[in-house]
């Protein structure tokens, strides 16, 4: 916490009213979850669609809470033996206190949004600046409008950064986001179809995403792919100061002649700011190369020296199920980039499963991709025949419209005994399992929705991992 969050903030915070404890009660954080609260914390009680949060309350403080932030119209049987806040809406008012906590930081605030790519960028702005700077970021994905709140609060007056994420599924949910967060600068990594589900078309997609910069301050810095048309469309409209990134001569942050060395190394030239520098990044696959652009472009414009900065790229660490290399005694190795999935993302992941060296055989392992909307089958269709002109060896398709990429394998000669589909992850891999050789390596790629970091886990039951 930025600094004592006391009962009477609370109260000031949300616009409550405090019904019952001492304005001098100081919490230690702030949660919705009981699974996650911590002795000290106050507790806002979330009603959802499927759950209402003031059914937990009296579990809240069996842990240790030592307030609640309630609904009007919630009544405790009997005298409540804790703070109490009394508010119109819980949600509302757990956005309008951490919006006040924001606004007593000093910091930068650094949103970053896209279609693709937001965590990784995040983790690799993040782990740049570090070294120069005290920096905060957004813990595991908390990224929406429950977590962003629960995010701003962990910020520190020592903080000299704070490098946040923000998703969304609809129109107005990032405008929302940076109403709460204030960001001063904003990174636009890419826009792509994604939560097809819930917008009409792509277009409407980058609309979403274009409110973060419609956000920044007129002072504010604006990051962004040089290298996507809509993205580049979207920074035209913005009228503060612009740095761009990418593969292109347009981008000022530019890597060149990027080509992939092994399973955990991407050489490349930097060149910015009439600099030029080898670097790599320790992973196989253009796109992160692409990810860690944007902390050059921070780091560069906060005065960060390029050989250092070089040095961090040759660091970097990544979060887990993005992308990692798994290696079994065995002698084969796995990509685990098991928490999520889009089309582009995935015909992304095929080229780098097909482009690193040294393995014998190449295995697709692809979970059915969610929130298509109607050209769902189409572009699993789409990724099939793009894994198979691959040449790849195998091909394994998972859960519903995942079908449609093992279909179209088979309609461009791979075998049904080369490609196979699967109606869960389990049943995927207990084939997987035994389908395995030495010198193989396979990519799982997919979402949580469809359970495919279940292959990970079977997998390392049943075989010796070496790392």
């Amino acid at each position: 916490m930025i600094s004592e969050l006391t009962a009477a903030e609370v109260e000031s915070g949300t616009g409550g009213t405090l019904v019952h404890g001492s304005k001098d009660t100081i919490f230690a954080n702030v949660s919705i979850d009981t699974r996650s609260l911590q002795r000290g914390d106050i507790f806002f009680a979330i009603r959802g669609p499927n759950r209402d949060g003031h059914r937990f309350i009296p579990d809240a403080l069996s842990k240790g809470a030592l307030g609640a932030v309630v609904a009007r119209d919630y009544e405790y049987p009997g005298q409540f033996p804790a703070v109490l806040v009394q508010v119109e809406d819980t949600h509302k008012a757990l956005k309008d206190l951490a919006m006040a906590v924001r606004r007593r930081w000093p910091g930068n605030l650094v949103a970053i949004t896209g279609s693709m790519g937001k965590t990784t960028t995040r983790t690799f702005v993040a782990q740049v600046l570090q070294r120069a700077f005290d920096v905060y970021q957004t813990p595991g994905n908390y990224n929406n409008l429950f977590g962003l709140p629960l995010a701003l609060f962990g910020l520190r007056l020592q903080h000299d950064f704070g490098i946040f994420e923000m998703g969304m599924s609809a129109p107005g949910e990032i405008a929302e986001m940076c109403r709460i967060a204030a960001p001063t600068v904003g990174i636009l990594t890419n826009v792509a179809p994604v939560h097809l589900a819930f917008f009409n078309s792509v277009v409407e997609i980058a609309r979403a995403k274009e409110e973060l910069v419609e956000a920044l301050p007129p002072n504010g810095t604006l990051i962004y792919n040089a290298d996507d048309l809509l993205v580049r469309d979207i920074a035209g409209r913005f009228a503060g100061r612009k740095i761009s990134f990418g593969f292109s001569d347009l981008a000022d942050v530019r890597a060149d002649h990027v080509a992939i060395a092994g399973p955990e190394e991407t050489r490349f030239d930097l060149c910015y700011a009439e600099i030029t520098r080898t670097a790599s990044v320790p992973f196989a696959g253009e796109h992160y190369v692409m990810n860690a652009l944007p902390a050059i472009a921070l780091g560069h414009q906060y005065g960060i020296p390029p050989e250092q900065m070089v040095e961090s790229l040759g660091q970097l660490q990544q979060a887990s199920m993005r992308g990692g290399i798994l290696r079994f005694a065995a002698g084969f190795a796995v990509i685990d980039d098991s928490y999520n999935s889009n089309p582009q993302a995935l015909i992304t992941m095929i080229d780098v499963l097909s482009g690193i060296p040294s393995f014998v055989r190449r295995v697709l392992v692809a979970g059915e991709m969610l929130e298509l909307g109607k050209d769902s089958d189409a572009m699993h269709f789409e990724c099939g025949t793009y894994a198979a002109s691959r040449r790849l060896d195998m091909v394994i398709g998972i859960q519903g419209a995942a079908r449609e990429i093992v279909r179209a394998a088979w309609k461009s000669g791979m075998s049904d005994t080369q490609a196979c589909f699967f109606d869960t992850a389990d049943a995927a891999a207990d084939f997987l399992g035994s389908a395995l050789r030495k010198g193989d390596l396979v990519l799982v790629k997919g979402s949580r929705g469809v359970h495919t970091e279940k292959i990970l886990q079977s997998l390392r039951l049943r075989f010796e991992l070496l790392n």
